[in-house]
């Protein structure tokens, strides 16, 4: 774990902990969504997970150009975009691909 900047305390513990809650709110939201789809599509295998890092790419970008002035707003700037709570958002995704592929694709 890498220790905080020298101008860590110029940020707000709580504001920090509120975008924090918030990023892993929309990547839960995103990552149920883009499982659903691909559940439903019947992506399986690598194109399932090659669909998962597509879906990734996707919402980390619309999340850096929503959040231009990141280093503003959260500690580690970029790194707490994109790569935080990539692996909880892969358990939703992959919690929701399996009850849509189940629902769709099991008993035809």
């Amino acid at each position: 774990m890498n220790p905080p900047p020298q101008d860590a305390h110029l940020y707000v513990q709580g504001h920090v902990m509120h975008n924090a809650r918030q990023l892993q709110y929309i990547r839960s939201c995103f990552a149920a969504i883009a499982g659903s789809a691909a559940g439903i599509l019947g992506l399986t295998n690598l194109s399932g997970f090659l669909f998962y890092a597509v879906s990734w790419v996707i919402l980390n970008s619309i999340l850096m150009t929503r959040a231009c002035g990141s280093k503003k707003y959260f500690i580690n700037g970029y790194k707490d975009l994109v790569f935080d709570g990539a692996m909880n958002a892969l358990l939703s995704y992959i919690l929701f691909h399996t009850l849509l592929y189940g629902l769709v694709h099991l008993y035809q």
